[in-house]
């Protein structure tokens, strides 16, 4: 299993997804790599080569053993704008077979030869215009939200609260959460979600056991990280760290 740990999103390759029902606040992408798989949203059970579920929306995704790509977005960010765009009302959308055939050629082709941040935001941009979907990073032009940006980058703390971060930049909570809204179309709670989980990941990888990884992260329990993980990625764990690479894939300056 490959992780790629982005601003707004996390991409993950892999044959082992299994999760229970359950909904978050994520906008999610699923894109088999060879044949159709199975889809449990809201209660139907949905055979794709490709969906594209809205925040909020109960689903399950069963267990299977060929590859997929599960990208997971922060509702708020530009990315999942454009993906809402283009579901319009629905909760879901089924991607035609033929534009899944051709991402799934794609994503096969060009996710082993990502190795940094440069490579990666290539291969976004490359992404959303098979997808067919206008989508432009924002430029950071605030000092402070680039300074939070690059603390949160070289990371070397356990504590993540919006009030702590505020206050060192002379700020209330609402208003550091504005200027980073403003800056960057992410919210600052979502980031933060993905910046926990993105370090627990990245440490485990690094030898550091589960339960300190979680600690380290910034989450309450071990067992807040495990739920976390299972939650969004559909891996305990202990799955995550069999066989699994992570790559920090951040492009915002």
């Amino acid at each position: 299993m490959n992780l790629y740990g982005a601003q707004h999103h996390i991409l993950v390759h892999s044959n082992a997804i299994d999760a229970e029902a359950h909904q978050h606040t994520f906008i999610q992408v699923t894109i088999a790599l060879e044949n159709y798989f199975q889809i449990e949203v809201q209660g139907e059970i949905i055979s794709t080569t490709g969906i594209v579920l809205d925040s909020n929306v109960t689903h399950r995704l069963q267990g299977s053993e060929q590859a997929l790509v599960l990208l997971l977005i922060d509702s708020t960010s530009s990315i999942a704008a454009a993906f809402k765009k283009y579901m319009g009302n629905q909760a879901y959308v089924n991607f035609p077979l033929e534009l899944s055939k051709e991402i799934a050629e794609f994503l096969k082709a060009r996710l082993p030869l990502i190795h940094d941040a440069e490579t990666y935001r290539v291969f976004l941009q490359q992404l959303m215009t098979l997808f067919d979907l206008n989508h432009t990073l924002p430029v950071v032009t605030d000092s402070r939200i680039k300074e939070l940006i690059q603390h949160m980058k070289d990371c070397t703390d356990s504590e993540h609260s919006i009030r702590n971060y505020a206050e060192q930049f002379g700020l209330s909570s609402s208003r550091l959460s504005h200027l980073f809204k403003e800056n960057t179309g992410i919210s600052l709670s979502g980031y933060l979600v993905l910046h926990k989980l993105q370090k627990a990941c990245y440490l485990i990888f690094q030898g550091t056991s589960i339960t300190d990884a979680a600690m380290l992260a910034g989450f309450d329990t071990p067992s807040h990280f495990a739920n976390t993980s299972k939650r969004l990625l559909g891996m305990t764990a202990k799955d995550i760290r069999k066989d699994s690479v992570f790559l920090q894939v951040y492009s915002l300056h």
